[in-house]
């Protein structure tokens, strides 16, 4: 296997200029680096009664024995791997809260659950192995991918699953940073710098791109505004200024998200 190198480095220097300028974050009237777990849990509940696959499910589904296991790396509340209904599931997080409504709804399923509260690939020496390992909507949180997705392939017996759009999940909030402060946002990493990484480390990485609901992030409905704000770090004073731009630039309802699987 390959050592980490230049790709795997330069995805962690795109990574860090996306950090918010100190004197904005200072300024602030609230963190805009929040944790929602309802945003989590919805997606859970929205993935377990859907009517159909996805792409990640379905390339989970190859890979999966009957009365196979599934290993799910920062799973929240189990959206990656309980419409799998594996015989056995292990989720891993450092959100209790997250790792109850996980544990919960796979007893509702009759899925035998075992939970981790950790950190990946810190505590990647508690979790065993699965047959399948999935990982969604989690490598723009982590600058050193390489060891990170290295530690995943540890853990497969069969098939490494990862979900995540195609360019920064944050992305979309360019306009309003440009507006609001003048700050223009970095155009990369993209899922193609990930596949340089994964390439890199000499695994035969297979990809399928298509579009979900952007309602996933939690940035939609009654709260949209308040919630968006934080996030620019806008105080109540200037909302006004952010729901013109909203109205002149709205959210995207989609957004490409990419199925990566080796």
């Amino acid at each position: 296997m390959a050592e980490p190198g230049d790709a795997n480095s330069r995805w962690a220097q795109m990574l860090a200029a996306w950090a918010i300028p100190e004197q904005i974050v200072a300024a602030a009237p609230e963190p805009p680096y929040f944790f929602d777990p309802q945003v989590f849990i919805a997606a859970a509940d929205e993935a377990i009664s859907r009517s159909y696959d996805t792409p990640s499910d379905l390339a989970a589904r190859g890979a999966l024995p009957l009365q196979g296991t599934v290993l799910d790396v920062a799973c929240g509340a189990g959206a990656a791997s309980l419409r799998l209904h594996p015989a056995r599931v292990t989720g891993v997080d450092p959100s209790t809260a997250l790792l109850t409504a996980f544990t919960e709804r796979a007893a509702r399923l009759g899925i035998d659950a075992s939970t981790v509260e950790g950190v990946w690939p810190d505590d990647e020496a508690r979790t065993g192995t699965g047959d399948v390992v999935v990982c969604h909507h989690v490598f723009y949180n982590v600058s050193d991918l390489a060891a990170f997705a290295s530690a995943l392939s540890h853990h497969a017996r069969h098939r490494v699953i990862v979900e995540l759009t195609a360019a920064h999940p944050m992305g979309w909030l360019a306009p309003y940073w440009t507006g609001l402060y003048g700050l223009d946002q970095p155009a990369r990493p993209t899922v193609d710098d990930a596949v340089a990484v994964l390439a890199e480390l000499g695994y035969d990485i297979r990809q399928e791109r298509w579009q979900r609901h952007y309602q996933m992030i939690g940035e939609t409905g009654d709260q949209a505004l308040a919630r968006i704000a934080r996030r620019l770090c806008v105080p109540p004073h200037r909302h006004h200024e952010l729901r013109d731009l909203l109205a002149k630039t709205p959210p995207p309802a989609k957004r490409s998200v990419v199925t990566l699987w080796w």
